[in-house]
């Protein structure tokens, strides 16, 4: 791949991409009764899924550049 703006819409859909599959596996895990159904444990989950994107859209962009 060459061009900047390739290289970014790649990032970006990959990172898109990690966000609907992290948000994914928590909704399953709350389903399933492994996380609890809280405003806290809501929060609290929220925050790890987003922790974990970040991670992953740093990951995508190593591997996109």
């Amino acid at each position: 791949m060459s061009g900047f703006f390739v290289k970014f819409i790649m990032w970006g859909i990959l990172t898109a991409l990690a966000y609907h599959t992290v948000g994914g596996i928590r909704h399953m895990l709350m389903d399933f009764g492994y996380l609890a159904e809280t405003l806290e444990a809501g929060k609290r989950s929220a925050q790890v899924t987003f922790g974990i994107t970040v991670v992953l859209s740093i990951l995508a962009g190593v591997l996109v550049w």
